[in-house]
């Protein structure tokens, strides 16, 4: 399998990652004014007034609302996202436990233990909602495959860790990120399955997506990753797209807001001839009401290629119920 050496570029497109919040500082602050979608202002008890960076902050009443598009400024380590994780994803920086059954292997404890948070970002600040501007982001996670018919042996563990430039501006976001995917098969596995050819799987893709909210609950994407770098059976091209269906808030539970959600996801993988997967999730979510971020509980079904990286030909069809926790 053809595998190119690329490895001295990772420092050459940090910079450029870099360079790309930096230039276009002055062109993104004409943005900020007149965009009557989800436009934000702070709203106190006794008036309205247009954010200032330079003016005393309202009292501890004051909420986002919509009306004048706030400012863009720069913002060191924001703690919500621009361009948030897609909740129908299975491979998506987050905490997630799920329990799910394959038809051939039994019941199997899949678990992830990843994060995603914000480093720098030229846009609005903190507690806007949507948040707007440019960002750069940090991620990594990894993804455990316990054996629950075998004494919850190891079977299998994907890593992943990522760099994202992120930007969004009303109902339309966009991402640029520096990916590297590795995955390992475990000891426990390789000693009930000796005859098993253990290929060293491995991507460093470049990756952009696109995601659009046709209404404030409902976003739609797709995404295309690109690897200039891979082996172990990887070929250069995936391709991921689905819907997300968030809802705001209708009802408060211990200061958290519950709702439903529901969301489909697809992929597309060269090495398997562009088959791919696909994943459904649904049931009860709660949005932090500072950070956005969310915990869920319910149902996942998937039919297709391995989530395991470390069986990327092996077709597989899951059902079972999980909890995610998305930044």
């Amino acid at each position: 399998m053809r595998r190119i050496s690329s490895h001295p570029c990772f420092a050459a497109i940090g910079s450029g990652l870099l360079w790309l919040v930096v230039a276009p500082g002055a062109v993104a602050q004409s943005f900020s004014g007149g965009d009557p979608f989800l436009a934000q202002t702070w709203e106190s008890d006794s008036a309205t007034a247009q954010f200032s960076p330079h003016a005393p902050l309202p009292d501890s009443t004051a909420v986002f609302a919509p009306g004048a598009a706030a400012p863009w400024t720069w913002h060191l380590l924001p703690d919500d996202l621009v361009y948030r994780s897609y909740l129908g994803s299975p491979h998506e920086p987050r905490l997630t436990s799920a329990i799910l059954h394959e038809s051939d292997a039994g019941w199997l404890w899949e678990l992830e233990v990843g994060t995603r948070v914000g480093l720098v970002r030229y846009g609005t600040p903190d507690g806007a909602r949507p948040p707007e501007g440019w960002q750069i982001d940090i991620q990594g996670a990894a993804f455990p495959r316990l054996n629950l018919e075998r004494n919850y042996d190891l079977d299998a563990i994907d890593f992943e860790v990522g760099l994202p430039v992120t930007w969004r501006k009303g109902p339309l976001q966009t991402k640029f990120e520096l990916r590297h995917i590795s995955s390992h098969v475990g000891d426990e596995f390789l000693e009930r399955n000796p005859g098993f050819m253990r290929a060293n799987y491995v991507r460093d893709s470049l990756v952009f997506g696109v995601g659009m909210f046709p209404t404030p609950d409902v976003r739609v994407y797709g995404e295309a990753d690109y690897a200039f770098n891979y082996d172990g059976g990887a070929e250069p091209w995936h391709f991921q797209f689905g819907v997300d269906y968030s809802p705001t808030p209708v009802v408060e539970w211990l200061g958290w807001h519950g709702t439903p959600f529901a969301a489909v996801n697809g992929e597309l993988r060269e090495e398997v001839d562009f088959g791919g997967g696909f994943n459904a999730v649904a049931g009860w979510q709660l949005r932090g009401p500072q950070s956005g971020r969310l915990f869920r509980f319910g149902l996942q079904y998937y039919n297709g290629k391995s989530l395991q990286f470390s069986f990327f030909d092996q077709h597989e069809e899951l059902f079972g119920a999980a909890i995610w926790y998305d930044y």
